[in-house]
Formats: C-alpha cells, sequence, structure tokens
C-alpha cells in the first residue's frame, strides 16, 4: 500500500506507543474488552473523519435497515 504521508519512523513508533498505552489503560480503568474497545475507537474515527454526503446516506441506510432486522426477529 503506498504511503500518502511521510513520518519519521521513530517519530511513529512513539506516537504508536503512547495510543497503545492510552488503549490499556482506558481498558483498565472501564474494564472493556479488547473486542468492545475496537468497536469503540473504530466508531470514533469513522465520526472523525470528513465523509461525503453520500456515504453518510448509506451509513443512515444501513442502520435503519438493522434496526428493522432486529425488531423483525422478536
Amino acid at each position: 500500500m503506498k504511503r500518502i504521508y511521510t513520518i519519521d519512523d521513530a517519530e511513529e513508533l512513539k506516537v504508536k506507543e503512547y495510543i497503545n498505552n492510552y488503549i490499556k489503560e482506558l481498558q483498565r480503568h472501564f474494564d472493556v474488552s479488547d473486542r468492545r474497545m475496537r468497536a469503540i475507537l473504530y466508531s470514533v474515527y469513522k465520526d472523525s473523519v470528513p465523509v461525503s454526503f453520500v456515504k453518510n446516506f448509506v451509513y443512515m441506510l444501513k442502520s435503519e435497515y438493522e434496526k428493522l432486522k432486529f425488531k423483525r426477529k422478536y
């Protein structure tokens, strides 16, 4: 995969270590499993990244579809 940005490897390693330590601390503090933490991080990242109108609309439709599927099961 082609890198769009260039970051010094030492700096990138420091950032990764900081993020990993912060995630571990959050997991200890809130007693969250790895799987749940990944889901939370993904949702936070997804919310922080600018998304086009079409993608946002598709996410909304998928969410509504999942809600309808869940209601039908019970």
